[in-house]
C-alpha cells in the first residue's frame, strides 16, 4: 500500500510542474521580455523587460509580478492600444500587504495584482484615473453609459472590456470604493486555477 501511494504522489507531481511550466511557456509564445525571478509568495515570478501587450508599463520599481498576470495583461494590451494608448503607469504590483482593514494578505503579496494610474498615447496625450474617470456611468445592459468627456469615455470603454474580456478576476475603479479612487485594480487568478486563459464569466468589480 505504501508503495502505491508512493507511486501515485510521483506521477502527480509532474503534471503540477508542467502546469506551472506551461505559463512561462505561453509567456515565451507570446515573445514577451521577461525573466525568472524568486520572491516570497509568488507562485512564478516574473520580472519584466520592456513592453507587454505592445503597451510601456512603468513604476517606481520595475514590474515583478507572478506569470498568470503578465500573461493576462500581454492579451490585455490589444484593448488598450485599441483606444489609442502606448504607455501606462502603475504604483503597485507585488508587494506584501493585506487588504486595507484586514488582516488577510492582498493578492499583491502574491503578484497577482497591479494598480494602473495612467494611460497616455500621442493622441489623447495622459489620461489619469484620479481625474478623468467619471464614476457611477453605465449598467448591466449598457457598461458604458454617457460620459461626458473624450477622457472619461476611453477609461470607461477600457474598465468595460477588461471586466467582460474574462482575464482578469477582479477590476477595480474609483466605482469600487474610496480606495480605489485613482487606480484600476486589476487581478487574476493563479495559473493553476485556470482552466483557460479567458474566464467565462465577466470579472468581479
Amino acid at each position: 500500500m505504501r508503495i502505491a501511494i508512493a507511486a501515485l504522489l510521483l506521477a502527480a507531481a509532474p503534471a503540477h510542474a508542467d502546469r506551472r511550466d506551461s505559463c512561462y511557456a505561453e509567456l515565451e509564445s507570446r515573445h514577451v521580455g521577461f525573466k525568472k525571478v524568486k520572491k516570497s509568495g509568488i507562485a512564478n515570478g516574473v520580472e519584466i523587460v520592456g513592453a507587454i501587450g505592445g503597451v510601456e508599463l512603468t513604476g517606481p520599481s520595475p514590474l515583478v509580478i507572478d506569470c498568470s498576470l503578465a500573461v493576462s495583461l500581454d492579451e490585455a494590451g490589444r484593448y488598450i492600444r485599441a483606444l489609442g494608448f502606448t504607455k501606462a503607469t502603475f504604483s503597485s504590483a507585488y508587494s506584501k500587504r493585506n487588504v486595507r482593514g484586514t488582516n488577510h494578505p492582498s493578492k499583491h503579496s502574491y503578484g497577482l495584482a497591479i494598480d494602473v494610474h495612467t494611460f497616455a498615447g500621442e493622441e489623447l496625450g495622459t489620461v489619469r484615473v484620479d481625474r478623468d474617470f467619471e464614476q457611477g456611468l453605465g449598467d448591466g445592459v449598457d457598461c458604458v453609459g454617457r460620459p461626458l468627456t473624450q477622457a472619461g469615455a476611453v477609461l470607461k470603454i477600457l474598465q468595460c472590456q477588461l471586466v467582460r474580456s474574462g482575464l482578469f478576476h477582479l477590476v477595480l475603479s474609483p466605482d469600487f470604493d474610496d480606495a480605489h479612487h485613482d487606480h484600476y485594480h486589476l487581478e487574476v487568478k493563479p495559473w493553476r486555477e485556470r482552466d483557460d486563459l479567458r474566464s467565462s464569466s465577466p470579472a468581479i468589480h
